[in-house]
């Protein structure tokens, strides 16, 4: 299973110029997508500032939002609740951020979503933002793009 935060997953439903990319990888034969349940307000909340930007026609993000949804309910994407176990490894990965000679300043809801691949299981995950990349791999994920 790979993990994906929702700057990644937000490429699936809205067509930036790298968006071949992020579709072949969900694609491949490497098992479910997961993300936190975070990502449903974090995604709309994209897709409400696209449409705003005129970047997505009027309606459009709600359109978005649908379709993650739908693929949530059809179980193309899992998504990890935020519980004990993500409380948990939150710790993890704060530790390995901050307590460094070099901090990662990650923010909260990043951690959220590294806390989460690990509460998940996952060995990999999915993400455009540079903090979160590099406290993931601190916390032994392997980190694509």
């Amino acid at each position: 299973m790979a993990y994906w935060d929702t700057s990644a997953l937000f490429k699936l439903y809205v067509r930036e110029s790298d968006f071949p990319y992020f579709l072949k990888l969900a694609g491949e034969p490497a098992g479910e997508i997961a993300t936190s349940t975070v990502s449903a307000a974090e995604l709309l909340c994209a897709a409400y500032r696209k449409e705003r930007a005129g970047e997505l026609t009027p309606g459009g993000a709600l359109a978005v939002f649908q379709a993650f949804l739908k693929d949530c309910a059809e179980g193309r994407i899992v998504a990890i609740p935020y519980g004990e176990d993500v409380i948990a490894a939150v710790g993890e990965v704060l530790k390995a951020a901050y307590l460094r000679p070099l901090p990662v300043m990650i923010r909260a809801l990043d951690a959220i979503h590294a806390a989460s691949a690990k509460a998940a299981r996952a060995k990999t995950l999915v993400a455009t933002d540079g903090r979160l990349r590099e406290a993931a791999a601190l916390v032994k994920l392997k980190v694509l793009p």
